[in-house]
């Protein structure tokens, strides 16, 4: 008769040979990165989350200064079209003005 212990060896042996029959490896050993870096798990993935939260503030504040470079040029642009357009709309009334002066005249 078999012990409790002979018979949970026996079925891990048996378990190991049938996932060895169809292919599936050994299954790897946990990372435990937080020991290499000599502190606790906590501290590790606290320091992680800190990390990831840093990158993410870090992110949206340079995708907020190229939108707010972008915002700039466009201001500029608008600046010169509007200086562009007053220029025309003077011409345009100085145009008017002068044709308006000679219809009075010549009537």
């Amino acid at each position: 008769m078999m012990t409790d212990a002979e018979r949970r060896e026996k079925a891990r042996l048996r378990s190991e040979r049938w996932r060895r029959a169809h292919g599936i490896g050994p299954r790897r050993p946990a990372q435990r990165p937080w020991l290499a870096a000599g502190v606790s798990r906590s501290t590790w993935y606290r320091r992680r989350k800190q990390a990831q939260q840093a990158a993410a503030t870090r992110a949206a504040l340079d995708r907020a200064e190229a939108f707010a470079a972008a915002l700039t040029r466009d201001l500029a642009k608008c600046a010169a079209l509007e200086h562009e357009t007053m220029a025309i709309i003077a011409e345009l009334a100085a145009f008017t003005a002068r044709r308006d002066l000679a219809a009075m005249t010549s009537h």
